[in-house]
């Protein structure tokens, strides 16, 4: 038999979960129960996992007895022993029609009853499957042999503990792990995050006794509210016909990135967890960690240098976007892009003044710019968070947002200033610049963006009150590191 698990997933696009196939379940229950077969028509034949031919004989004038469910997977149980394995994947749904009813429009498998009704199994992507097996077998069938408890069945999570005791994957990803644990996929793993308050990235061998108990007992609440609700509704995923789920109203995290925290007002953040969009709230969510990576934003002459400044000191390792780019204009594939985007004729290096007017004159040569930079930038961040070994790695990124760094980081700190001191630091560092940086600056998304960032500091009373301010972030982020 095919691994069900390796049958490929499509971006975008969102299985349903225990709760649907649950709510599919008890709406099927009614509908088939101690109805025969009379024929069944295979119209797509890769829905059927084995001999089509045995798999229709054997159907045929067999009746359903019950419809059970092990994780995502519908269990019929029929006459005789006979039992079907069907999995939904993406966008597999069962319809009841009458006899003279048109088949649904993506019908791969119609069930033909001997009460006049027919049950069509539609499934526009084609990943859901069938299975014939028997009342003996089937629980030794690969797939769902090696599925783990549900967390209704869970009563010590000492199982919990010692299965991810030496595991170093977040806990996300080990959520959604179903020979661990089956039932929660990614938008129940993200509201149960959210409801135990921890962060999706907590490496799993990091998870307290306390913790995973607090994880079950939401899990259990949260999937027994959304099968009361008859489950979500996402994208396209509808459980039957005239059928919606409710509980897609009740999310709290799934589906809510950029929008305020319910609890605490934060702005939610949206991350990749081993490939899967995961939402958070970063402040209800703090992380736990042995590395924190944490970018300083802010507009030119915010005071961002000295917030850097003030990490150095207490010992973390400290980089400039700024001193990145310097590097960047003397690194020869870097020279020549800009020279062909251009049409310019730098030898060993890009001159600072000549591009800042080039993009003062004209925006789009800014974002032409930035479309050479950003990308160099990105990797040398990602490459310098990946090998420094430092507890805290600090970047002054002036352009976090606008460059689509965020997500990089595990911490952002904004560095908020007046316009008119802003202009008075400016001045000061150099009168004959001032000007022009202002302008190129005016661009700057710092307002629109600002409420993103977990910290806020405001520089408005002198360069040793923002260090304090400093310190004390500092302080709450060493807490941070276990």
């Amino acid at each position: 038999m095919e691994d069900l698990a390796s049958i490929g997933i499509v971006p975008n696009r969102f299985m349903p979960e225990l709760p649907e196939v649950e709510t599919v379940k008890n709406v099927l229950i009614p509908i088939v129960r101690n109805q025969t077969i009379n024929r069944i028509d295979v119209l797509r034949m890769s829905t059927i996992h084995g001999d089509i031919k045995e798999f229709v004989s054997t159907l045929t004038n067999k009746t359903f007895l019950d419809v059970t469910r092990i994780g995502k997977f519908l269990i019929f149980h029929l006459s005789d022993d006979v039992v079907i394995i069907s999995h939904l994947r993406m966008e597999g749904k069962y319809y009841e029609l009458l006899e003279d009813e048109s088949n649904t429009k993506y019908s791969r498998v119609v069930i033909h009853l001997k009460n006049g009704h027919k049950l069509c199994y539609d499934d526009s992507r084609c990943f859901g499957m069938m299975k014939l097996s028997t009342e003996k077998e089937y629980r030794h069938v690969k797939d769902i042999a090696q599925l783990g408890p549900e967390p209704f069945d869970i009563k010590d999570v000492k199982y919990l503990l010692d299965r991810c005791k030496k595991s170093s994957l977040p806990i996300k990803s080990t959520l959604l792990d179903q020979t661990l644990m089956t039932g929660l996929g990614n938008i129940y793993a993200d509201e149960v995050l959210f409801a135990s308050k921890i962060h999706p990235l907590t490496p799993a061998n990091k998870i307290t006794k306390a913790e995973w108990t607090t994880i079950i007992n939401n899990a259990q609440r949260i999937l027994h509210e959304a099968i009361h609700a008859g489950g979500s509704t996402i994208k396209s995923y509808h459980p039957g016909k005239d059928i919606d789920g409710n509980f897609q109203s009740a999310l709290l995290a799934y589906g809510h990135k950029g929008e305020r925290c319910p609890t605490c007002g934060m702005i939610m953040r949206f991350i990749k967890v081993g490939g899967r969009g995961t939402t958070y709230c970063p402040k209800c969510q703090r992380q736990k960690a042995e590395k924190l990576s944490i970018a300083i934003y802010g507009r030119i002459a915010s005071g961002k240098s000295t917030v850097l400044e003030t990490f150095k000191e207490n010992g973390y390792y400290t980089i400039s976007s700024d001193d990145i780019v310097s590097n960047l204009y003397k690194k020869k594939e870097v020279v020549e892009q800009i020279n062909n985007a251009f049409n310019l004729a730098f030898k060993d290096e890009a001159d600072k003044q000549t591009l800042r007017e080039l993009i003062r004159k004209d925006d789009k040569n800014r974002k032409k710019l930035e479309k050479i930079v950003h990308p160099w930038v990105k990797k040398e961040i990602v490459n310098t968070i990946k090998t420094i070994k430092a507890r805290m790695i600090v970047v002054e990124v002036p352009l976090l947002y606008e460059s689509k760094m965020d997500n990089l980081f595990d911490v952002v700190i904004a560095v908020d200033v007046s316009s008119e001191k802003q202009i008075k630091f400016l001045t000061n560092r150099n009168p004959e610049t001032a000007k022009s940086l202002l302008e190129i600056n005016a661009n700057h998304q710092f307002a629109k963006n600002k409420e993103k960032a977990d910290y806020l500091l405001v520089n408005d009373a002198g360069l040793d009150k923002l260090k304090n301010k400093t310190q004390k972030i500092i302080n709450e982020l060493q807490c941070r590191l276990d």
